[in-house]
């Protein structure tokens, strides 16, 4: 009979990146290493209120070796949804510009700023958002994945027992949950 042998799975390297909402409207932006579990406070870079990362250590897999996002960092909640990490800026600037310029190009533009913006959208990597804290998580690993928003979760996160049309939490949050219906 032999021994268990230890996981030899090596912690990621790659690093969390976590933008927490304060309550003054502006973020805060620290790191985050695969493994870690200890709570850790910082300052906003805005108003100097202390910002925790409460998350880490009331769930101690949010964040596992390989980098994946169980549930947000910050507050602990397990339900993520996933967008693509697009300024808003960007993509109405080319719009705007498109617009700008479609009479004289027989609104060729308007075509061409379609797939500038088909293209950015792909580009672009994706960003996990708490429903709850709204604290975005960036640079995680592949698995697990989040399905895109669901306005039945945001609802019932929102309004509780008042919501007309909220779906009840599943099992384990938004991790590795099918696309929601709309």
């Amino acid at each position: 009979m032999t021994a268990p042998q230890e996981s030899t799975t090596p912690k990621s390297s790659r690093k969390l990146s976590v933008r927490i909402a304060c309550d003054c409207g502006y973020f805060t932006q620290t790191k985050v290493l695969p493994g870690e579990s200890a709570v850790r406070a910082l300052p906003c870079e805005h108003c100097g209120a202390e910002l925790q990362l409460k998350g880490l250590e009331a769930d101690p897999r949010a964040v596992d070796d390989a980098g994946g996002i169980w549930s947000c960092c910050v507050c602990a909640h397990p339900e993520l949804f996933t967008r693509r990490d697009l300024p808003q800026k960007l993509g109405i600037g080319v719009v705007v510009i498109a617009a700008v310029l479609a009479p004289s190009t027989n609104y060729l533009s308007l075509v061409a700023a379609a797939l500038i913006d088909c293209a950015l959208y792909f580009l672009m990597p994706s960003v996990a958002t708490c429903y709850v804290c709204l604290s975005e998580h960036r640079g995680y690993g592949p698995e697990p994945t989040h399905p895109r928003y669901d306005p039945e979760i945001a609802d019932r996160v929102r309004f509780g027992d008042k919501a007309v049309m909220g779906a009840p939490m599943r099992e384990g949050g938004t991790a590795n949950a099918p696309e929601p219906h709309h």
